[in-house]
């Protein structure tokens, strides 16, 4: 783990980057962001995971992000979470940088209602609220005062990744750079869909699916949809026995 601050004083906010080792474009944000000076407050850039981000793996021993609080004495990530925990700890905000492999526009994620107040100043139009049956404290923002996940996707230039993160520094008053804030919609992630035996089909990420439609084939069998939902991640190739998460849209909206 690499930790670097720049800056003094508040707000004091924590960039991450490579929680898993094979998502670089972390790495690119927070080299990019050694170079510039706050206005105000502190900036804590860390890059988590080094040893699998050296080895272009998503982990060495274990998900990184499914370990929190983790454990002084437990394997590479579990004694990475322990420390990355109380890294957190002096710190108000932190933006989580991740990126997926689904094919999906880059969105926000939080799993306390209360985070939503910092997703707001991500400059995104998607929102992932993640209930109590998904977020079951073991991820790094679930140990944050008030944490955000972005999720990028891979497809996305690393300029626009760093000026979303930039813009949203921006928003919080530490840096100099363009405010943007715009039009969000928040979705409820509720449950999983495990991926059905030999699975043929196809969805699309943030797209409704309704009740009775057929979404795929499973051994030749169709496989038809027992509620309206969106999914969520369908494509992550991380997740090998999952087909995506279901949300349902929220009629929140903010700006």
């Amino acid at each position: 783990m690499i930790v670097k601050k720049i800056g003094e004083g508040f707000p004091r906010v924590a960039v991450v980057g490579c929680v898993h080792g094979d998502e670089l474009i972390g790495k690119h944000i927070i080299e990019n962001l050694e170079k510039i000076k706050p206005t105000k407050g502190e900036i804590k850039l860390i890059l988590a995971n080094t040893l699998a981000m050296e080895k272009r793996v998503r982990y060495i021993d274990s998900d990184l992000n499914r370990v929190f609080p983790g454990k002084p004495n437990g394997n590479h990530e579990e004694k990475l979470a322990h420390k990355l925990t109380k890294e957190l700890q002096d710190v108000d905000y932190v933006i989580d940088i991740h990126s997926t492999t689904a094919k999906t526009e880059s969105f926000v994620i939080v799993t306390k209602r209360c985070s939503l107040k910092l997703a707001k100043l991500i400059p995104l139009k998607k929102v992932v609220l993640m209930t109590d049956k998904l977020a079951k404290g073991k991820a790094l923002i679930d140990h944050a005062r008030c944490g955000v996940s972005i999720e990028f996707s891979r497809r996305c230039p690393k300029k626009y990744a760093l000026n979303i993160v930039k813009s949203a520094l921006a928003n919080l008053g530490i840096i100099k750079f363009y405010k943007r804030k715009v039009k969000q919609e928040v979705y409820e992630a509720y449950d999983l869909f495990e991926k059905p035996e030999n699975f043929v089909g196809t969805l699309r990420n943030f797209s409704l699916i309704n009740r009775g439609e057929i979404i795929g084939y499973s051994n030749g069998k169709k496989i038809v949809a027992d509620e309206d939902f969106y999914p969520i991640f369908y494509g992550e190739k991380a997740y090998k026995n999952l087909l995506c998460l279901k949300a349902r849209k929220q009629r929140e909206r903010f700006s």
